[in-house]
């Protein structure tokens, strides 16, 4: 089976009955998700160390209620360490109009030079809905889910992506402590931010930067691209799982707490 496996309007079908299959005959997953979408719109105005976590939130709601999703990596890991099986989708979103939603400049401008063709997402891509739906017909999210989701920083990844789930119609929750318990509802409480949990074993730096020091390869695709990397995070997850936590125990999902657990980086 090939483990990397692009989606659009063409070809959600036969993938979405895969992922179905895939995600209930693994019963409690390992998630990994990435996100792309127009960079952050609003920015702090003092510095970012020094805003209390209210308004921390109130930045991330601020943004993440005028961001579309442009791509969506999710990497499917089994739930057992010892047979290393990961499949990776990366959907095309055609949520974002670059004609009359509000961008970040910068941040188009590394998609484009990432090879991320904007105008060709917004014609081919799926609503967010429909993976919204997929996610809980596969029973990855909802207060029966089992899985366990890991973003690296991934405040903005869950956040965009929690308003797919609740269909585009409502912005996020007004204060952090209602949209973590909404967070909680949709994605359960075993969620791991990568960043967090690198850091509590002296890892710092990006995605990239982390994979160097723990020796995790990029498997498939390139950086920027949600597929790619969120098949990186899955590779990074597991070598810190395997370096720092040997002998925990085999799942994460049932035996074993690592730390910061359901923590966001940032908050």
């Amino acid at each position: 089976m090939v483990s990397f496996r692009p989606v659009d309007l063409r070809n959600f079908s036969d993938e979405a009955s895969l992922f179905f299959t895939i995600a209930r005959q693994w019963r409690n997953p390992l998630v990994f998700l990435d996100t792309e979408f127009p960079g952050t719109i609003y920015a702090p105005t003092k510095p970012y160390s020094t805003l209390s976590l209210a308004e921390r939130y109130a930045l991330l709601k601020k943004n993440a209620d005028e961001l579309r999703l442009i791509q969506v990596g999710i990497t499917l890991s089994h739930p057992s360490t010892e047979k290393k099986i990961a499949i990776t989708w990366q959907f095309e979103i055609r949520d974002f109009d670059l004609r009359c939603h509000p961008f970040d400049p910068d941040s188009i401008h590394l998609l484009r030079s990432s090879g991320i063709v904007l105008e060709r997402t917004r014609r081919l891509g799926i609503p967010s809905t429909w993976l919204a739906g997929l996610l809980v017909d596969a029973g990855l999210v909802g207060c029966r889910s089992r899985a366990t989701w890991v973003a690296f920083h991934g405040c903005y990844d869950f956040a965009i992506l929690f308003k797919s789930l609740l269909q585009m119609t409502v912005k996020l929750p007004a204060t952090l402590d209602m949209f973590t318990a909404w967070a909680r509802r949709l994605f359960g409480s075993k969620l791991y931010d990568l960043k967090c949990l690198a850091k509590s074993c002296r890892l710092h730096g990006g995605l990239e930067k982390v994979a160097m020091q723990v020796k995790a390869e990029r498997a498939v695709g390139a950086k920027h691209h949600a597929g790619s990397d969120s098949r990186l995070a899955c590779e990074v997850f597991l070598k810190i799982k395997e370096t720092y936590f040997f002998g925990n125990g085999d799942d994460v999902g049932d035996e074993v707490k690592l730390p910061c657990e359901g923590v966001l980086s940032g908050f």
